[in-house]
C-alpha cells in the first residue's frame, strides 16, 4: 500500500479506512535558517523522518502520511531576516483541527503530529487536547528532536558548547543528508550561542538541566539568523541522526498505534461518563 497520502486515490483511503489505518501529519515551518540552511529545514527534517519511519511499520501497521504542513508559528525576531511565513497560533490551532476533523469525518481515528519546528509544541498540545474534547479522537504528538538521543550527540558532536540550536550542527548535517541543499561556503560561527544561564542551557546536548524558559532569541544575538556552530557539520553525522531520529519514531508510531488500538475497545468503569 502507498503511504503517500496524496498519491492515493480514494479507494484506497476507503481500504485504509477498513484496515483501521493510522495517519502522520508532519508539520515544520517555513523561517530562515542562517545564510547556508534553506527556508524549508523544519519541515524536510520532520517530513522525511515521518515517511521513513511509516516505511519502516508498513508491514506491520496499515499507515499513511499527510503532506507536510508546511507553515508553523515563528517568533517576531525572525523577520529580522527575509524567508520568515508565520502563522499566528489561533489560526493555526484551528488549521490542524480542521485537518484532523476532515480525518475523522472520513472514518480515520488514529493521528499522529510528527513535529520539527521549536515553535509548535505548545500549539500542538493545543490541538490535541481541543480535538479530543471535540470528537473523542485523541491525537498524538511527538517531535523529531524528543527522538535524539543527547549522550549520543554529545559524544559526536564537533562543535563547542553553544553549537546546537538553530542551523547548527544538528540541523545542517541533516541537511547535507537529506537534501545537500547546505551552502557551506556562507556558514561560519558567527552566531554560536553565548548565553550561559544555570537554569536554561541552549545547547540541546547542555549537561545543564533545562529548569527555566526564557526564547533563545531574547537571550542571544544573533547576526544572521542563526543560533549555533555549522562549520563541523558533516552529511555522516546527518546520516546517523536521521537513522536515529527514524527508529525512535517507529517505535513510537508503533506504542502509539498499540494504545489507540486497545483503548477503543475498553469499557470505561466510571459512573459518569458524560465528558
Amino acid at each position: 500500500m502507498k503511504i503517500k497520502f496524496e498519491e492515493m486515490r480514494h479507494p484506497e483511503i476507503g481500504e485504509l479506512i477498513k484496515k483501521n489505518g493510522m495517519v502522520i501529519i508532519p508539520i515544520g515551518a517555513c523561517e530562515e535558517h542562517g545564510r547556508h540552511l534553506p527556508v524549508n529545514t523544519d519541515t524536510e527534517i520532520a517530513y522525511r523522518a515521518a515517511i521513513d519511519a511509516a516505511d519502516k511499520v508498513k508491514k506491520e501497521i496499515p499507515i499513511a502520511v499527510l503532506p507536510a504542513v508546511w507553515f508553523g508559528y515563528t517568533v517576531s525576531v525572525l523577520k529580522n531576516w527575509p524567508g520568515v511565513i508565520t502563522v499566528d497560533p489561533k489560526v493555526l490551532i484551528d488549521l490542524l483541527c480542521d485537518i484532523c476533523k476532515s480525518l475523522i469525518d472520513m472514518g480515520i481515528n488514529k493521528i499522529l503530529f510528527v513535529n520539527g519546528h521549536g515553535g509548535n509544541p505548545g500549539v500542538l498540545d493545543v490541538v490535541a487536547k481541543i480535538v479530543g474534547d471535540k470528537y473523542k479522537v485523541f491525537p498524538g504528538v511527538t517531535g523529531v528532536f524528543g527522538m535524539w538521543d543527547r549522550k549520543f550527540i554529545k559524544e559526536n558532536r564537533k562543535s563547542a558548547e553553544g553549537g546546537i540550536g538553530h542551523a547548527c550542527e544538528v540541523e545542517t548535517s541533516l541537511m547535507m543528508y537529506l537534501t545537500g541543499l547546505a551552502d557551506m561556503s556562507v556558514a561560519d560561527d558567527t552566531d554560536i550561542m553565548k548565553s550561559d544561564l544555570r537554569n536554561c542551557p541552549v545547547d540541546f546536548a547542555s549537561e545543564k538541566k533545562k529548569r527555566l524558559y526564557l526564547s533563545t532569541w531574547y537571550l542571544e544575538d544573533s547576526i544572521y539568523g542563526g543560533a549555533g556552530d555549522p562549520t563541523d557539520a558533516s552529511k555522516e553525522f546527518g546520516e546517523a541522526i536521521h537513522k536515529m531520529t527514524v527508529d525512535g519514531l517507529a517505535d513510537v508510531i508503533k506504542e502509539f498505534y498499540e494504545v489507540q488500538v486497545k483503548l477503543e475497545k475498553r469499557k470505561l468503569s466510571r459512573e459518569c461518563q458524560k465528558f
